[in-house]
């Protein structure tokens, strides 16, 4: 399992398809294996906070832990002290 940029409009699609999440989001990140996609997780960033928009995942073990893990060091290397879930 990999991870790995995405679009933000493939990642909208995938959660029109998988979910009802419809919301805005600045940053997005999935986890991949063999060019399939297990999990997306959708991050804002205001300047103020860092905050967790949509997170979702095929039940794929472990996706979830590794798409929070990425989430956290992306708002660390932005500056960001804490994350709202």
């Amino acid at each position: 399992m990999k991870l790995a940029p995405i679009k933000r409009d493939t990642a909208g699609a995938i959660f029109a398809k998988h979910t009802e999440f419809r919301g805005s989001f600045d940053i997005v990140i999935c986890a991949m294996d063999d060019n399939k996609i297990h999990g997306v997780i959708a991050l804002t960033a205001d300047g103020q906070e860092f905050a967790l928009a949509h997170l979702w995942t095929d039940a794929n073990a472990q996706v979830g832990s590794l798409l929070y893990g990425a989430a956290w060091r992306t708002a660390k290397a932005m500056g960001y002290t804490q994350i709202t879930i």
